[in-house]
């Protein structure tokens, strides 16, 4: 995933599998490399996670926070969504500066935007109208370098016509070319070659990339039998 040329992946295995794990160790891998070459913390968003439902991204907080907390603040993610707070509120204030891997309101967010902004389609949409979140859009342009779409196999129909023509309009606000992103799609099933073609189609008209840009990673969840 790390190659220089960006490459596509869509990541296909049951649930519980580790897939996540394929596309958010790279993301981080490639956020640090940023720090140690800029020798500074990273402000604006370089990574856009994109979730169909509030409960997907609240329960990635917990993963989010662990994996980041060792970056001292230098690598940081913002859960934003409709329960975002527009200000930290006084006992949430230190709350703030005990983790600073998170960023907790939507004023915050904008006034020195998360490498790692974890939303869903609508805030997103509101974030690309939106007079109060142009900031994080502004200090963003010409970093976004990664977008995951979790669930990708839910897209489908006007749904999926609607994320694509979405997908056009970030590239064109954060001022960033398909052919330099890294797209990373989840699903939960997938079966045979010809399956495999299809979802390559899929991603590929989704992103505004071509084929030979998309690879299909696949696995099953290896569960072991301890004796008791």
């Amino acid at each position: 995933m790390l190659d220089p040329r960006p490459q596509s992946q869509i990541i296909t295995s049951g649930t519980g599998s580790g897939k996540t794990e394929c596309f958010m160790v790279p993301v981080l891998e490639d956020l640090y490399r940023e720090t140690q070459q800029t020798n500074s913390s990273l402000t604006g968003v370089r990574a856009l996670f994109l979730y169909p439902l509030n409960a997907l991204i609240n329960s990635q907080k917990e993963r989010l926070s662990a994996w980041t907390t060792h970056f001292n603040g230098d690598i940081r993610f913002c859960l934003y969504n409709g329960n975002t707070p527009n200000d930290l509120k006084a006992q949430d204030r230190q709350r703030q500066k005990n983790q600073p891997q998170e960023v907790l309101s939507r004023k915050l967010m904008r006034d020195n935007p998360a490498p790692i902004l974890v939303t869903n389609g609508t805030m997103l949409e509101y974030m690309l109208v939106r007079q109060a979140d142009a900031p994080i859009i502004q200090q963003s342009q010409g970093k976004l370098r990664w977008i995951v779409l979790d669930e990708a196999h839910t897209y489908i129909g006007s749904q999926a016509a609607e994320l694509a023509l979405q997908l056009r309009r970030v590239m064109q606000a954060f001022d960033v070319k398909p052919e330099d992103i890294r797209f990373i799609a989840t699903s939960a099933t997938i079966a045979g070659a010809e399956a495999e073609t299809q979802l390559k189609q899929y991603l590929a008209r989704l992103a505004n990339v071509g084929v030979e840009q998309v690879a299909v990673i696949g696995g099953d969840a290896l569960f072991r039998a301890y004796p008791k």
